[in-house]
């Protein structure tokens, strides 16, 4: 069990407050704080220095919500000679004291000491800013640095006589500390003057002047009025600032208001579980089908790589239009897919993204386990396809899969704002997505408006893939939050309408899959139909070209026709079996074979038009008889060429047979270390903050053992001095403990203590005073010797 620390003295530093804190309250510090650890501080004074590093302080007071944020500004407002006044903190809050207020505070290490003595962490003022809670600077930080020009008419308004400057500006600031007469100062003021007062008030207490401060006459505008009577005081010739003493007085009784201790309340609704995860299904399949239809996009047209590593405007055009959506979706899906490593760049003299050998695994997977992949690598990847269009720093466009579009805080940001959502019940949905926004904003004020919009794009990503629906999580997309990929899965199969083996042909050449097809019937569909809609139910259409791929891939006009009266349960319309006999009777009349290639065709009529056809004559054909012509090109590039002429020429064997020839998909190699996703550490952060606690201690104990030993005797490695067997051997016979500096077989230097008992044939041995367990020490590897004192 961890040991509380009492301590009977208040601390007089920050490791003296940090070493008498408990085991449970240090392994908090660690896990809210976890940079502290990274590496393993060796003792308390180590561990004070990092709770101080500025970027660690910034870190943790970014990351206050919004009632802890303002108890630590009133502790910044109250600070004297570097001490915090409780008591003045708790009367800006309105509040007779902080009480529990400051444990949160305390448990991250931003204030120290005791209830009586706080102290504030160094970087603390710094990380809060200048205006701590919107309030100026105190009035005599602000004078000093006032030329007596632009101080000289405030000294004559107030009634005070001149004088050198630094008197001076204390006797103006004295003025404007005194209750009675600032009042008096403010009770002057006409209603344009307070309005600008109470502006600059509520914060920013700096306001831009629309002429300069030396202007005069009276015709003045109110904020040189004011500068002229003390109560804006000018930072610059353009720039006035309202003093914290003013700015505290126009607040009223409670300058910082009251502390908004709980986070804004979401109003939901309530759907049920089944009904979300019903809903969310049309997203997780639509997910689904943009990825693989990029996939054989770029199969058939791999997008070229710019020479920044992203993907270009235009081709993010033509993948869009390839995809049938709009460009913000076509990025999403790019980045998604690329994220889980199914398409990559190339290494080839001219890159361009391809699919890689994971997406033909991929599409063999069930659609939940296809989803999890897609939604997990969504999670973790520090990418935001939402910034491509937008212009960096330099005017230039981000492009999808360029660098600029890497954010790595984007993994914690959207685990952040999904947990959110963890807090609403399950199956419950937001009635305005303003109440989440305002919950994330009061979660981390500091941050909100620089995020607002990143996270506005996160949540609209998580309802298109199907994480979320209608702005609640999905009860598979809580298991994904969970970390359990095996959960979401099983959820998702549940979730997901069963698959239809059977289809409904229309009379107008479309097919009707009511749901999502089964892998075999939907690998027919996409060689004989071209996908028009989806949905609950997709819609294909059978067209001429169609037809012609499905026999170009080795099929029969009968095999086609046979296939669709087995699977529609609607008649096969005239019109279509029309067609695939037409087709099917024109498909193979033209044969190529190898000569490099040759055209064979019994129609002698044929032969001629394609030979007088002007976009075959890159093919070099020359006719050898009334029915064959030959080419120099492959036979696959004859074929190609005569397919896009219009014609329907087939590949043919030796033996004079149709051909398939083999469709080698051009493929980008898979990513270095696998598909593998880390969803949670491998390893709990509250063990390892205990270990860390526990390293800590023993360190600290040793370095407080160390300044107890005396004598110290030094020693080479593999010498053992006189000295030392003299020290070792007085220790055994009086009992006392030795702190030993050891050097093992690698080299890895440790410091030990033990309670000797025994120095014979070159090892020492004794007792661990904590756990009595025998250890031994060969002589020749200890470094340096020394008893402890009592």
């Amino acid at each position: 069990m961890a040991r509380p620390v009492q301590r009977s003295a208040p601390a007089g530093s920050l490791s003296d407050w940090l070493r008498g804190r408990s085991d449970e309250q240090l392994i908090e510090l660690l896990r809210r704080r976890p940079d502290l650890g990274l590496p393993a501080p060796a003792d308390f004074g180590t561990l004070a220095s990092r709770v101080s590093v500025r970027t660690s302080v910034q870190r943790a007071v970014d990351g206050l919500d919004a009632g802890l944020l303002r108890v630590l500004e009133a502790l910044v407002l109250s600070l004297v000679d570097d001490r915090v006044e409780p008591a003045a903190a708790a009367a800006l809050l309105g509040r007779d004291q902080l009480g529990p207020l400051l444990d949160p505070l305390l448990d991250l290490a931003l204030v120290w000491g005791a209830p009586s003595t706080l102290h504030l962490v160094a970087g603390v003022r710094e990380a809060v800013g200048m205006y701590p809670a919107g309030l100026g600077r105190p009035a005599d930080v602000l004078l000093a640095a006032v030329s007596d020009v632009v101080l000289a008419p405030v000294l004559r308004n107030l009634g005070l006589p001149p004088q050198p400057q630094p008197q001076a500006g204390f006797t103006v600031a004295d003025v404007l500390a005194d209750g009675d007469a600032r009042g008096r100062l403010l009770e002057a003021s006409d209603e344009e003057e307070l309005d600008v007062l109470r502006r600059l008030a509520g914060g920013p207490p700096i306001g831009l002047l629309r002429e300069p401060i030396d202007a005069a006459g009276d015709g003045q505008s109110a904020p040189l009025r004011l500068v002229a009577r003390g109560l804006l005081i000018p930072v610059d010739t353009q720039t006035v600032e309202l003093p914290r003493e003013l700015g505290l007085a126009l607040r009223g009784e409670r300058p910082l208001g009251p502390v908004a201790e709980h986070a804004p309340v979401v109003a939901t609704t309530d759907r049920g579980p089944a009904e979300a995860d019903r809903s969310g299904t049309t997203a997780v399949l639509e997910l689904i089908r943009l990825v693989e239809s990029l996939g054989q996009a770029w199969s058939r047209q791999p997008a070229p790589v710019l020479r920044n590593g992203g993907l270009g405007v235009r081709e993010l055009r033509r993948t869009a239009r390839e995809l049938d959506g709009p460009e913000a979706t076509a990025a999403l899906v790019i980045e998604i897919a690329a994220a889980a490593g199914l398409v990559a760049m190339s290494h080839t003299v001219e890159p361009s993204f391809l699919p890689t050998s994971d997406y033909d695994l991929w599409r063999r997977h069930e659609p939940a386990q296809r989803w999890v992949q897609l939604a997990a690598a969504w999670l973790a990847m520090t990418r935001q396809p939402s910034l491509a269009g937008e212009r960096d720093e330099r005017d230039r466009p981000i492009t999808v899969l360029g660098p600029d579009a890497e954010r790595g805080t984007l993994p914690a940001l959207r685990r952040q704002v999904l947990e959110s959502l963890l807090e609403l019940p399950p199956g419950g949905a937001p009635v305005r997505r303003a109440d989440v926004l305002d919950r994330l904003s009061w979660r981390a004020p500091r941050r909100a408006a620089a995020q607002r919009s990143l996270v506005t794009a996160i949540l609209n990503e998580a309802d298109g893939i199907g994480v979320t629906s209608a702005g609640g999580l999905t009860g598979y997309g809580r298991a994904l939050l969970a970390g359990s990929t095996t959960a979401a899965e099983s959820a998702l199969a549940i979730a997901l309408p069963l698959p239809v083996d059977h289809i409904l042909v229309q009379p107008d050449l479309t097919i009707v899959v009511p749901g999502p097809p089964e892998p075999e019937l939907a690998h027919e569909l996409d060689l004989v139909a071209d996908l028009e809609s989806t949905g609950g139910a997709s819609v294909y259409r059978i067209t001429d070209a169609s037809v012609r791929r499905a026999l170009d891939r080795g099929r029969t006009a009968t095999e086609l026709s046979a296939l669709l009266a087995t699977r529609s349960r609607t008649p096969i319309p005239q019109a279509l079996s029309y067609l695939i006999e037409d087709v099917g009777r024109r498909h193979g009349v033209l044969r190529s074979g190898a000569a490099a290639a040759y055209l064979r065709c019994d129609d002698q009529a044929l032969l001629d038009r394609v030979l007088a056809e002007r976009t075959v004559d890159g093919l070099d054909l020359r006719r050898l008889a009334p029915t064959v012509a030959v080419s120099p090109v492959p036979v696959a590039r004859l074929l190609e060429v005569l397919r896009s002429a219009g014609f329907a020429p087939a590949a043919e064997a030796p033996d004079g047979g149709v051909l398939t020839l083999p469709q080698d998909q051009p493929r980008a190699p898979s990513r270095a270390g696998g598909r593998i996703v880390r969803l949670r550490p491998a390893i709990d952060s509250g063990e390892q903050a205990a270990e860390l606690v526990r390293r800590i201690r023993a360190g600290d104990s040793m370095r407080d053992i160390a300044r107890r030993t005396q004598p110290l005797t030094q020693q080479v490695p593999g010498v053992t001095s006189a000295s030392t067997l003299g020290l070792l051997r007085d220790a055994i016979r009086n009992g006392r403990l030795v702190w030993l500096g050891f050097v093992d077989s690698d080299g890895t230097a440790s410091q030990h203590t033990i309670l000797p008992i025994s120095l014979a044939g070159g090892v020492l041995r004794g007792h661990d005073p904590n756990s009595a367990r025998l250890l031994s020490y060969p002589l020749h590897r200890i470094t340096t010797a020394g008893v402890v004192e009592d």
